[in-house]
C-alpha cells in the first residue's frame, strides 16, 4: 500500500508524458497505457464525452488492458456509473457493481453481473473507467490513479478546449462532400473521428440529406477503403424476401431456393455493409442484425452453418431512433448497439449559405452525364430564389428541380439558368411535359407526407392513400 504522497509523487513523474501527449486523444491514450501498468488484467476504456448524459457522444475513444482495441459497447460502460460519479465530481471504485444497491437499476451492470469497476473523472469531459470480473483493484492502483487524473484533468480540458466563438476554426469539408456552413463542421469532424474507427455507425437525417454519402465517406476514410462497400435500401426490400437479401439460404429452404446463394452481408467480405433506411427492418431480421453486431456472426436461412462476419455495418434512418417517444417498433437494443457512433446530418434548411454552392456544383454533375453539352451557369437571382426556399426534400429535392430546370433551359436555348426555369412553391408554370409535370408533383406530395409523418413511411403512405409497397418502389426509383 502506498500513501497519498508516495501516489502523487508518482504521478508528478508521469505528468511530462501527459504534457508531451498533444491532444486530448494522446493524453487518453497515456492514462490507458499507465491505467493498464496498474491494474493489469483488466479491461479499460478512456473517454471524452459531449453531449448530456442521457444521450451522450463519445468523442474521443481508446482501450487498453485485456480488450486491446475492442469498441465499447454501450452495456459494457455503465452510463449510470458514469453518471453517478460524474455527478459526485469524485472517483468511484466499486468491488462488486452488480450487487451494489445504487446500480440496481441499471441493467448493463446487474444482466452482465459486472464486478469491480472505477470510474474516475478526467477534467470536465473525460473518464477513465476500468472494470474486471474477478478481484479488486488494489489499493497502490486507487491511490495512484486518483492522483495521476487530478494531474491529467486540466491538461485534457486545455488540449481539447474548444475555441471561443470569434476565434472559431474554420468548416473543412472531407472529400466527397461539398459545403462548408457552421451546420457542417460537427458532421465533418465526426466522419473523420469515427472513419477509421472499426465499430458500427449510425447516421441520422431526413430524407434527402445525403446519408449515403456520408455512409461513402466514412468507408473512405476507414483501413477498410479499398474493400467493398455494399449498400441496400431497407424498405425497398421486399418483406418476404429481405431475409434471404440480406443473410442468403441454403438450398431447399422454401420453394424456389433450387440453389444455395450468398446474402449481401456474406458478400461484403471484410468491407463495409450500409443499412440504408435501416428502421424498416422487420421485428425479426432485427434480432438477426443485432446478433450479427454482438457475435460477429450468422446463419443463412435453412442454414445449421455458423458464418463469420469480418465487416463492418454502417446503418441510416430518416426515423427519429434515439428518441425513446418516437422509435416505434425499432428495437431499443439494437439503437445501442448500432449507436457508438452516432453522425447528424443537417437538413438544408440549416445550411442556406451552402446552396448556391450546392446548386453549382449539382448542374455540373447533371451537365457530364450530357455528353456534348455547353456549360451553363446559374444567375444570382436564380441563386437567391434557392436559398430562400425550404426545401422539406433536402438536397435530392435541390438536385430534382435543378434537373428540370437544366432540361427546361436546354429546351428554350438558354445558357443562364434563371429564376423562371425553376418550378416550385413561387410559382409554378406550365409544362408541355405532362409525365414530367406528375413527377414533380409526386415527389413534392411525397416529401410533403414524409415530412408531416416524421420520416415513418408506413403512415406516409397511408396519408397519402397508397399502399407502403408502392411508396417503397417510388422511392426506390427516386433513389436509382
Amino acid at each position: 500500500m502506498v500513501g497519498a504522497t508516495e501516489a502523487l509523487v508518482w504521478a508528478q513523474s508521469r505528468l511530462p508524458a501527459l504534457l508531451a501527449a498533444g491532444g486530448g486523444s494522446g493524453v487518453l491514450t497515456v492514462l490507458v497505457e499507465l491505467a493498464h501498468e496498474l491494474t493489469d488484467p483488466a479491461d479499460i476504456w478512456a473517454l471524452q464525452w459531449s453531449g448530456s448524459l442521457k444521450s451522450p457522444s463519445i468523442t474521443a475513444f481508446v482501450a487498453g488492458g485485456s480488450r486491446a482495441l475492442a469498441v465499447p459497447a454501450p452495456e459494457e460502460i455503465s452510463r449510470t456509473i458514469v453518471g453517478h460519479v460524474l455527478g459526485s465530481a469524485r472517483p468511484g471504485w466499486f468491488d462488486d457493481a452488480a450487487s451494489d444497491p445504487r446500480f440496481a437499476a441499471a441493467e448493463s451492470v446487474v444482466l452482465r453481473h459486472t464486478g469491480a469497476v472505477g470510474c474516475l473523472p478526467v477534467g470536465r469531459a473525460g473518464v477513465l473507467y476500468l472494470q474486471r470480473q474477478e478481484g479488486r483493484f488494489s489499493a497502490e492502483a486507487r491511490d495512484r490513479l486518483t492522483a495521476l487524473v487530478a494531474l491529467a484533468g486540466p491538461v485534457l480540458d486545455r488540449t481539447s478546449a474548444t475555441p471561443a466563438p470569434s476565434a472559431a476554426r474554420p468548416v473543412r469539408p472531407v472529400p466527397g462532400m461539398v459545403g462548408s456552413a457552421p451546420a457542417m463542421g460537427p458532421l465533418y469532424d465526426s466522419i473523420r473521428a469515427f472513419g477509421p474507427m472499426p465499430w458500427p455507425a449510425l447516421i441520422l437525417g431526413e430524407t434527402g440529406t445525403g446519408k449515403e454519402l456520408v455512409a461513402r465517406a466514412l468507408h473512405a476514410a476507414s483501413p477498410r477503403a479499398d474493400a467493398l462497400l455494399v449498400a441496400v435500401n431497407c424498405g425497398a426490400i421486399p418483406p418476404e424476401l429481405a431475409e434471404s437479401t440480406l443473410f442468403g439460404h441454403e438450398k431447399g429452404a422454401f420453394t424456389g431456393a433450387d440453389r444455395r446463394r450468398e446474402g449481401l452481408i456474406e458478400r461484403v467480405g471484410n468491407g463495409t455493409l450500409f443499412l440504408d433506411e435501416v428502421g424498416e427492418l422487420p421485428p425479426l431480421l432485427q434480432v438477426k442484425l443485432l446478433r450479427l453486431l454482438q457475435e460477429g456472426s450468422f446463419e443463412r436461412v435453412g442454414g445449421d452453418r455458423e458464418l463469420k462476419f469480418s465487416g463492418r455495418v454502417i446503418a441510416a434512418t430518416l426515423r427519429k431512433v434515439d428518441d425513446p417517444q418516437a422509435r416505434g417498433s425499432f428495437r431499443e437494443d439494437l439503437y445501442h448497439r448500432l449507436a457508438a457512433s452516432v453522425l447528424r446530418v443537417p437538413p438544408l434548411r440549416d445550411r442556406r449559405e451552402d446552396i448556391p454552392t450546392l446548386a453549382e456544383h449539382l448542374v455540373g454533375r447533371a451537365l457530364a452525364a450530357l455528353p456534348g453539352q455547353q456549360m451553363i451557369e446559374i444567375s444570382e437571382e436564380a441563386q437567391q430564389f434557392l436559398a430562400s426556399q425550404e426545401w422539406p426534400g433536402n438536397v435530392r429535392e435541390l438536385e430534382n428541380r435543378t434537373r428540370s430546370a437544366i432540361a427546361r433551359c436546354l429546351a428554350a436555348g438558354d445558357t443562364v439558368l434563371s429564376t423562371g426555369h425553376f418550378d416550385g412553391p413561387a410559382g409554378r408554370r406550365l409544362v408541355n411535359n405532362l409525365p414530367e409535370a406528375v413527377d414533380a408533383f409526386q415527389r413534392e406530395q411525397v416529401e410533403l407526407a414524409l415530412r408531416g409523418a416524421g420520416g415513418n413511411r408506413t403512415k406516409a403512405a397511408e396519408r397519402l392513400g397508397v399502399s407502403r409497397q408502392w411508396l417503397y418502389q417510388l422511392l426506390a426509383k427516386w433513389e436509382r
